[in-house]
């Protein structure tokens, strides 16, 4: 039989001697220190009892007992319905769960409701503590006791609204925020990844040695790039529910995604599915909740648990933040989504064809908007219809950040009927020029379908010529243009990584970035915010032979904690003049 996670208490005869409604009890103390010792087990207590809840309630709490019960079913009424409501309320397996009465109808009755649960008569009371079922594990504070009183006042409160659980949770003032400090917290995100059931979606666990544990929680998040890694706490009007979930996400797909069942129907697990972009989850084994649907009444924080009022102001949330950049922003765009309105502007795989968030773009926005203009990008068919969208052109955003780093694979061609210069990439050839390999060698060579046509192919070639790997006089002109556009508007540059890393080529050309881009920046009045700081040695890669462009998760939460200081910042000085 499995452990036991919550006793259910008769009264008359079983929690107590004699009948209430019959002429009063006797107070059995052993029993009354036996609860309390349960409670310290983290094993929980409940009622089912036929009598007048007002005269037992007033009973329990004159001999110092009531406050160590949840849930207390009390009316004279069948027991089988009464239990099923204790069940449905606490939302544990009736497995977990055992039932004591000194009546053998009442028990067979329960078994009728549920055949799993444990049931016995008051003869089971005295070994309970020896009982290896009831061993629960040490909770002298009686937290998880606490966790469901309050559990208990939101059911209450959920009753007496009258109309839909949705209007219920409205009133809650549910709050959830995100952290990343895995290993501060890694016992108890260790024991939710191997314990919870209901609520975990992937079911992927962990071995039982912690040691062995943080090693393949490591393994699997550098398994791809970019993931992130994080726990959520919880907590609403009724209570604080402490860390309550947990999700591995890399390139768009979830390792671990998982929540306790004490956040159970609070639709958090739906919240944080849309919050984190909605990634692929592949649901392994039964779990008791959906991931589809429309969250609104949950609201991010910076910590639940800072009771002052340290929060994300409606400001600062309403604030449109443009992020501007390849894996810098793919690697931190969560951090930036938990407190801003984002606008992200990352690279995007087209007919397979890779468009990146280049300066040179933005330069040739203006002669690309002409007839003859729209006419090449029509005639091409390989560029997606936002290729010349961003909030840099509109201006809407609040604050730019902006970094560089996907200038050095920027391969320049010229087209031969405008003369207008873009920045080109085929994901096939890795950015090696294109005019020089034929359709047939292609699909030969890659062994798949291109995404685009032979003639779509040829016009490129013969539209297209070859300019430049990288032209730093060119990137000059183009900043200066883009810098311009965003005279007087907040700005964050990110200085690249010039030091550490594989590829001796990209370092120099980060540092060439770097030497036009800082100056250019401090004469803007624009802000700085450097990867050298936290860059200092191969550790601080993604992995040891990066070429220098991929961090670790270290390094780009604290970059983003940097910037998002500076947003702040911002943020409430711009606040305090409106």
């Amino acid at each position: 039989m499995e452990p036991v996670r919550l006793v259910i208490w008769d009264l008359d005869e079983t929690f107590w001697n004699g009948t209430l409604s019959e002429g009063g009890i006797h107070p059995v103390e052993k029993h009354i220190t036996l609860i309390k010792a349960l409670s310290e087990r983290g094993i929980v207590n409940s009622i089912c009892s036929k009598n007048n809840f007002g005269d037992a309630e007033a009973e329990l709490k004159k001999i110092g007992a009531w406050e160590y019960f949840i849930f207390p079913q009390i009316a004279f009424a069948p027991k089988g319905p009464m239990i099923k409501a204790i069940v449905e309320a606490t939302n544990l397996r009736p497995e977990t769960m055992m039932f004591i009465d000194d009546n053998p109808m009442n028990l067979n009755e329960v078994l009728f409701f549920y055949p799993g649960m444990q049931v016995a008569d008051p003869g089971i009371i005295g070994n309970m503590l020896e009982d290896d079922r009831f061993q629960g594990k040490p909770d002298a504070g009686m937290d998880r006791l606490a966790r469901y009183k309050v559990l208990e006042e939101k059911h209450k409160d959920r009753q007496d609204i009258q109309g839909d659980n949705i209007s219920f949770l409205k009133q809650s003032g549910i709050r959830v925020s995100f952290h990343y400090d895995i290993e501060k917290e890694f016992d108890r995100i260790h024991e939710l990844v191997n314990r919870t059931n209901q609520l975990n979606f992937t079911k992927n666990r962990w071995p039982e040695d912690r040691g062995a544990a943080w090693n393949m929680f490591q393994n699997e998040f550098s398994e791809r790039f970019p993931a992130i890694s994080g726990y959520v706490k919880v907590s609403d009007k009724y209570g604080n529910y402490g860390i309550c979930g947990f999700f591995l996400i890399g390139e768009g797909r979830a390792t671990h995604f998982l929540f306790s069942c004490r956040i159970m129907s609070m639709g958090v697990e739906q919240f944080c599915w849309n919050h984190l972009m909605r990634p692929h989850v592949h649901v392994v084994g039964d779990v008791i909740s959906s991931l589809d649907g429309h969250v609104d009444w949950i609201e991010i924080v910076d910590d639940v648990d800072d009771v002052s009022n340290n929060f994300i102001s409606e400001y600062a949330k309403n604030l449109k933040v443009c992020l501007r950049g390849a894996c810098d922003f793919t690697s931190m765009e969560h951090y930036f989504r938990a407190r801003y309105n984002v606008i992200g502007e990352f690279p995007l795989a087209y007919k397979s064809w890779a468009f990146s968030p280049w300066v040179r773009t933005v330069a040739v926005t203006e002669a690309l908007q002409t007839p003859e203009g729209r006419k090449l990008l029509q005639a091409t068919s390989i560029f997606p219809e936002n290729y010349l969208e961003s909030a840099v052109i509109s201006g809407e955003a609040d604050i730019y950040v902006l970094s560089f780093s996907v200038e050095y694979a920027a391969h320049l061609y010229r087209s031969r009927s405008t003369g207008v210069t873009l920045s080109l990439c085929n994901d096939f050839l890795a950015g090696r020029d294109f005019s020089e390999t034929s359709y047939e060698t292609l699909v030969q060579k890659f062994g798949r379908d291109p995404g685009f046509s032979e003639s779509e192919w040829e016009f490129m070639q013969n539209e297209f010529e070859f300019f430049a790997h990288h032209d730093i006089g060119m990137f000059m002109a183009d900043v200066c243009k883009l810098f311009e556009k965003l005279k007087g508007k907040k700005v964050i540059v990110l200085v690249l990584n010039e030091r550490i890393g594989t590829d001796n080529w990209i370092r120099s050309v980060y540092g060439n970035i770097n030497r036009i881009v800082v100056p250019l920046s401090k004469i803007y009045g624009f802000d700085l915010v450097d990867y050298g700081k936290y860059v200092r040695s191969t550790d601080d890669l993604a992995a040891p032979d990066d070429h220098g462009v991929h961090f670790s998760r270290e390094v780009y939460l604290k970059m983003a904690t940097e910037i998002m200081d500076i947003c702040d910042k911002y943020a409430l000085e711009v606040e305090k003049t409106d």
